[in-house]
């Protein structure tokens, strides 16, 4: 959610449903999810002893003036007031979680059957293709223009993993009158279980998505708007279907200067690749992705924010991809190098080598050139930088733009080791980078 949300009020412990005070819950995107109460969360204690003793609380319910449900997750005290002479105090939480609609008493509560997310750029990186447009000449004159466009969703990728179906479709949004129509189309993600599962869960696999788009598109990537759906709550209609009613989950972005949002200007043109680039390889892409070992999280996340684009470059930046490229060295390949080169184990594999060897597996992506990659300099750079040993005792150091385009270079590397943990074969990285336009990647 990108605007302000205000929510007025009352408010209980789930332990106690009959003791409510009133209060507004204010969510402001970028900064917090805050609920001020006024008055007593816990009457069994007077009003003195309840502010002095404030404690962080699990999970607050409400229900709205609008009659609706409301649940804040991991609530934080955050201050508040207390005037003697006032029989009542002020407090106030900060809240992690906010879920409207529904009364659930923890993420790890199985209640929802299916979420609806949209995640910046997911439109441009995979077109919906849902509005059509068609043009009739008269003489070379323009006489008619038709638009057209499909009310039903368009399945654009499909996807199963475990008990899990995730579908990425196209929709258009249909708003206006007569006179001022406004139609717009997007791509969102569908998440749908077979059982009933939790808000932890959902969460999880949304992440593991978001983080796909991120290294897919270059830009730190979080979802605002998520759409959750529980079997529990709809409306019998009269023809027998049910509608279920949406509920919504908000939670608070980290206020990344550098987190993209649907207005960003940045276009598909500058994106590592898109939909149409891996289409044969989605499902088989996506499932490697999503089976991966828990252990391989920590990794995986560094090594996208190693190509992360950035405003600003200095040397860690040259620190953390070389990092990133040590990493998958050491996690995914020196076992098997030292293995198949009879090395005893305990031996430490050097950088030089690491990067020849590397350098060598991904030869024969000519585009980006990796042959070229002066080995010295990198080893050089990295002692120099990380250790800071004497300049003069490192002849190939490289510093300013010379770093930058060092760092460039060796990025390049990285990238082909993601695509490759990925699950892309040399052939498939060839014909991402043909077809990328992205800085990264083409000089």
């Amino acid at each position: 959610m990108t605007e302000q949300i205000i929510i007025k009020g009352y408010w209980w412990l789930p332990s106690s449903p009959n003791d409510t005070v009133a209060g507004i819950l204010t969510y402001t995107p970028g900064q917090c999810i805050e609920l001020e109460l006024i008055g007593q969360l816990k009457p069994c204690l007077s009003a003195l002893e309840e502010y002095i003793g404030r404690t962080d609380e699990n999970v607050i319910f409400g229900v709205s003036s609008d009659a609706k449900e409301i649940s804040l997750i991991n609530c934080y005290t955050s201050g508040g007031s207390f005037n003697f002479n006032c029989p009542f105090p002020i407090q106030r939480y900060n809240c992690q979680h906010l879920v409207i609609g529904s009364h659930v008493a923890c993420l790890d509560t199985d209640c929802f059957f299916e979420a609806q997310i949209n995640i910046p750029y997911l439109s441009l990186w995979a077109t919906p293709n849902s509005i059509s447009k068609s043009i009739s000449f008269n003489k070379k004159q323009i006489q008619k223009i038709n638009i057209s466009f499909n009310a039903g969703e368009n399945n654009i990728a499909a996807f199963d993993f475990e008990s899990y179906k995730f579908s990425i479709d196209g929709a258009v949004n249909y708003r206006g009158d007569y006179f001022e129509p406004h139609i717009s189309q997007k791509t969102y993600l569908t998440i749908t279980s077979e059982e009933d599962c939790s808000l932890s869960d959902i969460l999880n696999k949304i992440f593991l998505f978001e983080q796909f788009i991120s290294f897919a598109t270059l830009k730190h990537v979080e979802s605002y708007k998520i759409v959750l759906f529980d079997k529990s709550k709809f409306q019998q209609l009269d023809n027998g279907k049910k509608f279920y009613f949406p509920i919504e989950y908000i939670r608070v972005f980290h206020g990344r200067e550098d987190l993209a949002t649907e207005q960003d200007p940045h276009k598909r043109g500058d994106f590592l690749f898109t939909y149409d680039t891996i289409k044969s390889e989605f499902k088989q892409i996506l499932t490697k992705w999503y089976s991966e070992q828990r252990d391989i999280a920590p990794i995986r996340h560094h090594l996208i924010e190693c190509v992360r684009k950035k405003k600003t470059f200095s040397s860690v930046d040259f620190l953390i991809v070389i990092q990133g490229i040590e990493g998958f060295w050491w996690r995914f390949r020196d076992e098997d190098y030292k293995r198949g080169n009879q090395i005893n184990h305990k031996k430490q594999t050097r950088l030089k080598t690491i990067l020849a060897t590397l350098i060598q597996e991904f030869e024969d992506i000519k585009a980006l050139k990796l042959c070229d990659i002066n080995i010295d300099d990198v080893v050089d750079s990295r002692n120099y930088y990380s250790h800071f040993v004497k300049k003069e005792s490192k002849p190939h150091v490289k510093d300013g733009i010379e770093l930058y385009e060092l760092t460039d270079q060796i990025r390049k590397l990285l990238i082909c080791c993601i695509l490759n943990f990925i699950g892309f074969s040399n052939e498939q990285i060839a014909h991402i980078v043909k077809e990328s336009h992205s800085s990264y990647l083409h000089d």
